[in-house]
């Protein structure tokens, strides 16, 4: 440069446009934007390759609103932008073509168009840009809606129908589609279903084996919600059936398992019995054996494993080895069932299916609170692989009967990682001083006697519909028709009951009692009549 004589730009390149952007913020109307637009036109539509939208859509806005109307920049970007476009769509549409649902080619365009910078309508205004990119997509949709349409009959589970539903408000936005009806009416037909099979699949109120009746109810409020009248009313039916047949198969297993504890105590002492006596001894346990596990299959095929006391009562019966070895069985099969492959969330699992699996998740929980004492190796292998399923089901099962890992023996909650630690032993603690005897409460009054009684028979309502209903409902609504019939306020209606009709022979000896108590009361009337007569003589 010292030999040629080139000196530094001054001042230097980067300066120098700094320089001249200040000078063209400062003095705007110093801009030649006709020679300006045009540079940057002509060095916009030279460009043969790797040119997109975005640059002549800013140009364009840039420049057009500050030239005329007829000026041949804007004319010039407006001709290259549709050119450009052309290309722009056929990539966009070639990019959407894998798409197999609205969603996904959405995403797609909206991808390619961020890449070309394509605006929703051309520069100057215009129809949308891409119409054959819309025509693509209303047909995609007819076609997706053709197929939810199909699978909408299929789906017969909470989850199913939700799926479908997400599925309807994702792939139609935007878009007028009669699927949105027919889910709701789904939805709706689906609860009704439940409802009516809750009232007529076991009877009202629910009766039979105790296992089937807890597995629905649990299926019943997982679909419909435990806030659900019908479901409120089936839970607590369910649960007063399990209390009155945990207590008959508690009575039931008591005297077979005395019988082989007793029996246990005497073989297996330290020292063992004498041969002979062992011999006996051992037929005897088998004997007994053999009785109690008969009870037992029995009450197991009628509670299952809704009872925790009922399976301690089994423990004992069976022994350690044994329970642990039935308890993995019954775990294994629970297993089974929820390691087979679930289908798409549309349409989902069926009705039969679905509360299937559910049952099955609900048994591998109690089952393993039992096993987990024996093996707990082989409990904690299952609770790691159905962790998820675990984690997410113990309120169904808490839901009709406690869960057996609840509570510890003095009754309160072991959390994770809890341990017992003996206290060294201090100065003894003083004792407490005595609370103070609180001052007893004042007897309640009692409440007096109605002045009035009076017993009538309704005519057109059994002891059976007013049990199978509402009896406080129907009890109120005779002490609204008395008050009204009576003319006397509500509240004087009190001590409501129902009882069945008396039978006749009942009534005749009611009557004849009656008759009996006046003849006696005449009686004593007449003899009282006589002393006084005699009295007055004297």
């Amino acid at each position: 440069r010292l030999l040629l004589g080139i000196r530094p730009t001054t001042p230097s390149p980067p300066l120098a446009v700094s320089l001249w952007c200040c000078r063209r913020l400062v003095r705007p109307e110093s801009i030649d934007v006709e020679a300006e637009g045009m540079a940057v036109a002509v060095l916009i539509c030279a460009r043969e390759k790797g040119l997109t939208l975005g640059p002549i859509v800013t140009a364009y806005e840039r420049y057009a609103p500050s030239l005329p109307a007829d000026h041949p920049v804007p004319e010039l970007l407006r001709e290259r932008f549709e050119e450009v476009a052309v290309d722009a769509e056929e990539e966009i549409m070639a990019s959407a073509q894998g798409a197999e649902l609205p969603s996904q080619a959405r995403a797609l365009i909206a991808e390619a168009r961020q890449y070309w910078g394509a605006p929703d309508r051309p520069p100057g205004g215009g129809e949308e840009l891409f119409p054959r990119l819309q025509g693509a997509m209303e047909a995609l949709m007819r076609r997706t809606e053709e197929m939810l349409t199909g699978k909408l009959p299929l789906c017969r589970t909470k989850s199913g129908l939700q799926a479908m539903q997400e599925a309807v408000d994702l792939e139609f936005v935007g878009w007028p589609t009669k699927l949105k009806g027919r889910v709701r009416a789904a939805r709706v037909a689906y609860k009704e279903y439940l409802e009516m099979t809750a009232h007529t699949a076991f009877g009202w109120p629910p009766t039979g084996n105790l296992a089937p009746l807890c597995s629905s109810g649990r299926w019943f409020a997982a679909e419909l919600g435990e806030d659900n009248p019908v479901v409120e009313d089936f839970v607590a039916a369910v649960k007063r059936l399990r209390g009155r047949k945990e207590q008959v198969a508690l009575e039931e297993l008591a005297p077979h398992f005395e019988a082989l504890s007793k029996i246990r105590a005497k073989l297996y002492t330290d020292p063992p019995p004498p041969r002979l006596l062992l011999e006996g001894y051992t037929e005897e346990h088998e004997a007994k054996l053999e009785e109690a596990l008969v009870a037992l299959e029995r009450v197991r095929e009628e509670i299952g494993t809704e009872s925790p006391e009922v399976l301690q009562v089994a423990r004992g019966i069976m022994q350690p080895e044994g329970f642990a070895g039935k308890m993995a069985e019954e775990c294994e099969e629970a297993a089974s069932i929820l390691r087979r492959p679930l289908p798409p969330a549309i349409p989902g699992l069926r009705t039969e299916e679905g509360e299937e699996r559910l049952a099955a998740a609900v048994r591998l929980y109690q089952l393993l609170a039992q096993l987990k004492v024996d093996d707990p190796s082989r409990a904690a292998s299952y609770q790691t692989e159905f962790q998820s399923v675990l984690g997410t089901v113990r309120p169904s099962v808490t839901l009709l009967c406690p869960a057996a890992d609840a509570e510890d023996e003095e009754g309160w909650h072991k959390p994770p990682g809890f341990d017992t630690v003996e206290r060294p032993l201090g100065q003894p603690t003083p004792p407490p001083t005595p609370p103070r005897l609180p001052t007893p409460p004042r007897p309640e009054t009692p409440e007096p006697e109605p002045d009035v009684k009076v017993k009538m028979r309704l005519h057109g309502v059994t002891m059976q519909e007013a049990q199978h209903n509402s009896e406080i409902v129907l009890l109120e609504k005779l002490a609204l028709i008395v008050a009204k019939e009576c003319g006397v306020p509500r509240g004087w209606i009190t001590h409501i009951s129902l009882a069945p009709p008396k039978s006749k022979e009942e009534l005749e000896a009611e009557e004849e009692e009656a008759a009996l108590q006046r003849a006696m009361e005449a009686q004593e009337a007449d003899d009282v009549a006589t002393l006084r007569s005699g009295a007055a003589g004297a």
